[in-house]
């Protein structure tokens, strides 16, 4: 049956321009409610290409753009949000709105995910309200105001003592110090890999500058101090140098993956 209402919308889109049109809107409004947002947005990109007399904009704008939010294509959808907010109800602009919010979240675009928020009314609806607590929560996490966060997170979750032990394990987080890592390393090879809690990475550094230093001493020992200066300290120079760089990077590394758990978790509390 529904294979047999897309042929007929096929067929008939050849009949007439402006029927044309028509069926073609039908049929990605159709693709579109199914969930088939991939080719929903191949059919509604017809439709705005087709539509010379801008006849179909105003309804078509809105789906389209959120064809390409599902397709993960947040760029073009913010652009095509921006032509629906300007043809839609008040209603929908608030809609609009938080999906606008949402693409530039996604975009990692912080300061115009907070400038969309800026510009949503004062009188939502329950269901706007909340997802503007949500993205308030998601933005201020991303920007490291924790204590901001927490407030926002506590209004939209069910066990605000979860949230409490997250933040305090987020808390926790800042102990871990990439320069106090890089200084480690430079102490010790390897020990700022080991501080940061790459127990392998650690051992590795400490083993290969340990090894080159052996081999260096003897070496200089055997022969002389000058062969192993030439033959042994740039190699050990290198891995040195790398061992307490790397180390910086690992701990900072460390840091964003033990942040993203910490956020996760809070998704799955507010999703409860």
């Amino acid at each position: 049956m529904r294979l047999a209402i897309i042929l007929i919308l096929i067929i008939n889109s050849f009949i007439g321009r402006a029927q044309s049109i028509e069926a073609t809107y039908e049929l990605g409004n159709l693709l579109y409610s199914e969930g088939n947002f991939s080719a929903a947005e191949d059919v509604l990109r017809r439709v705005l290409y087709f539509d010379k007399n801008e006849e179909y904009g105003a309804k078509v704008n809105l789906i389209y753009a959120n064809s390409l939010y599902h397709s993960g294509k947040f760029s073009e959808a913010n652009y095509y949000y921006d032509l629906a907010y300007f043809s839609a109800s008040d209603a929908s602009k608030v809609d609009i709105l938080l999906q606008k919010t949402s693409c530039y979240l996604l975009l990692q675009n912080y300061s115009y995910a907070r400038i969309e928020l800026f510009n949503l009314p004062e009188s939502l609806n329950e269901d706007q309200d909340k997802m503007k607590v949500f993205y308030t929560a998601m933005l201020e996490f991303a920007e490291g105001n924790f204590p901001e966060s927490e407030d926002a997170f506590k209004q939209i979750a069910s066990d605000t003592t979860r949230v409490d032990v997250l933040f305090d394990k987020n808390t926790k987080i800042d102990k871990l110090k990439p320069k106090t890592a890089k200084i480690l390393s430079i102490i010790v090879p390897g020990l700022g890999q080991i501080y940061a809690g790459d127990w392998k990475a650690g051992i590795n550094s400490l083993v290969l500058t340990g090894g080159l230093f052996y081999l260096g001493l003897n070496s200089g020992i055997k022969n002389s101090f000058l062969d192993a200066a030439i033959s042994v300290l740039p190699w050990f120079q290198r891995y040195y140098m790398g061992g307490f760089k790397k180390a910086e990077l690992i701990a900072k590394a460390k840091i964003l993956e033990r942040r993203h758990e910490v956020f996760n978790e809070l998704l799955e509390v507010v999703e409860k």
